[in-house]
């Protein structure tokens, strides 16, 4: 159990260790001034087609990123957990109801 503990603290200050690092290279900063830029250059090619006359649509203009990072092993862990939440959510209703009859009663 004690080697569970200090495993478990070395992984936290890992963790606080890396989100310190990231936070002062900028990383973050960094991402968001990329969204920025894509988002002004959107905005000039906007302003470049209004005055071209081109047809207009707004869909053009916003950058839409939805990755599916799901694989089998995500999957299969969604399955079991929609599983385990339905069999929990079962036996608290169960327990719940007798509990509720022995009152009535």
């Amino acid at each position: 159990m004690a080697k569970f503990i200090k495993l478990f603290i070395v992984v936290i200050v890992i963790i606080f260790f890396v989100m310190v690092f990231t936070s002062s290279s900028g990383y973050y900063e960094y991402e968001l001034n990329k969204k920025a830029n894509l988002t002004q250059e959107a905005i000039k090619q906007f302003e470049e087609d209004v005055k071209e006359g081109k047809e207009i649509d707004v869909k053009d203009y916003f950058i839409v990123e939805n990755k599916d990072y799901s694989n089998k092993f995500s999957k299969a862990g969604l399955k079991i957990s929609n599983k385990i939440g339905s069999l929990i959510n079962n036996w608290f209703q169960f327990i719940f109801n007798s509990i509720g009859k022995m009152v009535e009663e």
